[in-house]
């Protein structure tokens, strides 16, 4: 039998179906994610993040990795 439950994401707080028996089909599933940027979200959040909120962070570990990588080459030409 297909799990599915109601949840409330904990960033925006939108109303998300989770669909733990059939993951596949989940609403999550909609937002490819590397390995480093589903470490980067795990280390914030705990629980299921709606779609939106996933785009978000994704973009937001992409930004923070950016400007480390930055950071540390104008360090080098200093």
């Amino acid at each position: 039998m297909i799990k599915h439950e109601l949840k409330y994401c904990p960033r925006c707080g939108a109303e998300i179906e989770c669909k733990t028996g059939s993951i596949s089909i989940c609403q999550c599933q909609t937002v490819s994610l590397s390995g480093e940027q589903s470490d980067y979200i795990s280390n914030h959040y705990d629980d299921c993040l709606c779609a939106d909120c996933l785009d978000t962070l994704r973009s937001e570990c992409n930004l923070d990795n950016f400007n480390e990588r930055m950071s540390s080459i104008l360090t080098l030409h200093h």
